[in-house]
């Protein structure tokens, strides 16, 4: 196979010259840089020359860091059963890249784009590892922090020793005057441990814009040398192996004085240049965008038909409503959630918990369209998986509270914060009973449903919150800890003894896992749809294959047994004769009701 690059010229150039105007001679040198990169791959490195994995239910992921699962790279290979066991056929490898030392984010303060963090190993262990992982039916995805590089990055020392070409790199300016301009309209992304948006930087003498920590400077894409760079380092990625890339905060890359500098039109036109590179360079490895941001503007980060952006998005909406409506036991919000049918080749990545925290963005409209007033309910969902609301049954901790606008996110692991750590402490053996099958029903919402899966690492065990991290000094400032532990492998000889809540939720999900793959083994799902019930403690969601067979999905999101009248399900032309794949049990719909126990979920397909 052979990069066409006239072919590539055609594809990004428009687009390219919306950024930089006239600019043909730094389009010229990406186009060279582009061809020199593609020189050095190594085609036996890549499984196949294709972005459909994506679509393939056989597709299943889990999350972690690597340091916190088993202490280095070579530790990680050397659970690869320990995966294949479970049925994940892809592990996105949290921050790996080499970070500056001290703080750093968790890793998102990135000090050499092309070294892995010595503490996890070298480029080498990481190129032995995808060869291994692929081997082995497993792909690959790490994490490309696009917005800032740390400020002990080359391009950074470089510039705090006065070059002038590196740092045009980033913002940086001599007094207050146009960072201020800037102030006026940005938001603050941590008000509470790194208020504002610039940094004065001594060695500098100048301001230079930090959106996220003051260590963390961000990339001026205004210079086209820095989309240049960010490319090559993007195919770099590429002929390593890596199958999915993670760009990290992508709404945040262009910035404009009188804006929020956030989700602008030019951040869209950058992710169409990446994607459409791609397309061309390595079909087979995809882009998956983090864009945790208000769910109608989530959506736009696929692009549409014409203009592709991302592969893959994570369904931070979609993990939000799933709280939201175990706290209420009310699953209207969730129910009415736009659904994406459309013909992109794209996808969602769904998931319960992940390495950050929940923040509360709801659909306002849909919350006062069923009675709710949005300040007054996130109050309440605060409260409740903080573990303070009379009758919780989460234990969890807060990240970034306001006391001002008494606004805060949400910390803890899926296990505790669905109830089952409270049930432990209390020795309450029917509390815990409801704690796993709550689990179970979370589980089944991301496994089921259109898109790929993503488990977050010891979800799969049911972890609980670890305090240590208060012990920590470097930790104790940030609560998302609580849940960024260290795999205790200790546990996992749980599931091999009787009656372990371990154990059960273990064999739980590698049943929904293997259920996932056996129902759409030959065809992938192409459309769902939420059929609007009268009870509103149920979900239903109809989905329809390549095949054209119809799956019915039932969720209870309540502890009590529900009753769904089904007649309403028969006017939506559902087959009246199926069969529950579970448990292997014929329904026949023209039985006016279905009784749904605690937690339950049905999974109906056609008799």
């Amino acid at each position: 196979m052979t990069i066409d690059i006239d072919k590539l010229k055609e594809i990004i150039l428009d687009d390219y010259l919306k950024l930089y105007p006239n600019n043909i001679s730094n389009f010229n040198n990406l186009l060279e840089m582009i061809k020199e990169n593609y020189s050095l791959r190594k085609e036996n490195q890549m499984i196949s020359n294709s972005s459909e994995w994506i679509h393939s239910a056989n597709t299943v992921g889990m999350m972690l860091y690597v340091d916190l699962f088993n202490n280095d790279i070579d530790g990680l290979v050397r659970k690869t059963e320990y995966f294949k066991n479970l049925g994940i056929t892809l592990i996105h490898l949290m921050p790996l890249i080499q970070p500056r030392d001290g703080d750093n984010d968790g890793g998102y303060a990135v000090s050499d784009y092309r070294k892995v963090n010595p503490k996890l190993g070298d480029i080498d262990s990481l190129e032995k590892a995808i060869k291994n992982f692929h081997e082995n039916g497993i792909r690959v995805c790490i994490d490309y922090v696009i917005n800032h590089t740390a400020d002990d990055h080359e391009w950074a020392i470089k510039a705090k020793l006065g070059n002038k070409n590196y740092q045009d790199y980033y913002f940086m300016y001599d007094d207050y005057t146009i960072p201020r301009q800037y102030e006026s309209t940005m938001n603050q992304v941590f008000p509470k441990v790194a208020p504002g948006n610039f940094t004065y930087v001594k060695e500098l003498d100048k301001w230079v814009m930090t959106t996220f920590y003051n260590y963390q400077w961000d990339l001026n894409y205004r210079n086209p040398k820095v989309l240049e760079e960010m490319i090559s380092i993007l195919l770099y990625y590429a002929n390593l192996g890596i199958d999915m890339i993670r760009l990290d905060a992508i709404p945040y890359i262009w910035k404009t004085i009188g804006t929020s500098c956030r989700n602008l039109p030019e951040v869209h036109i950058i992710l169409k240049i990446f994607r459409a590179i791609l397309a061309q360079y390595s079909p087979s490895t995809v882009l998956l965008g983090e864009s945790i941001v208000a769910p109608e503007i989530i959506l736009t980060y696929f692009g549409s038909e014409t203009s592709l952006e991302c592969d893959l998005l994570y369904n931070a909406s979609y993990m939000v409503e799933i709280w939201n409506s175990l706290a209420t036991r009310d699953a209207r919000h969730i129910s009415n959630m736009p659904y994406i049918n459309n013909n992109l080749p794209t996808e969602w990545i769904n998931y319960a918990r992940c390495h950050d925290d929940i923040g509360w963005g709801l659909d306002e409209d849909n919350l006062k369209r069923f009675g709710f007033d949005p300040f007054m309910h996130k109050q309440f969902l605060i409260d409740f998986y903080l573990g303070n609301f009379k009758d919780s049954f989460s234990v969890g901790e807060l990240y970034e509270y306001d006391p001002v606008t008494k606004d805060a996110r949400n910390c803890g692991t899926l296990a505790s914060l669905a109830g089952l750590e409270k049930a432990v402490l209390e020795k309450d053996n029917y509390k815990l009973e409801l704690a796993i099958k709550r689990i179970n029903l979370i589980n089944s919402l991301i496994i089921l449903r259109k898109g790929i899966p993503m488990i977050y690492s010891g979800d799969e065990l049911g972890l609980l919150n670890n305090y240590e991290y208060k012990n920590n000094s470097a930790k104790k400032h940030d609560s998302r800890w609580i849940h960024r532990q260290n795999f205790d492998w200790a546990k996992l000889s749980n599931i091999e003894k009787c009656e372990t809540y371990e154990r059960i939720i273990f064999n739980n999900l590698k049943t929904l896992i293997n259920v996932r793959k056996k129902i759409n083994l030959d065809h992938n799902i192409t459309h769902e749809r939420a059929i609007q019930v009268d009870n509103k403690h149920i979900l239903v969601i109809q989905q329809l294959n390549e095949n054209e067979d119809n799956l019915l999905l039932i969720f209870n999101f309540s502890e009590d047994r529900q009753f769904l009248n089904t007649s309403q399900l028969r006017r939506q032309g559902i087959n009246v004769h199926m069969v529950e794949l579970l448990q292997g049990k014929e329904l026949n719909l023209k039985d006016d009701i279905i009784q749904i126990g605690p937690y339950e979920f049905l999974i109906l397909k056609n008799k």
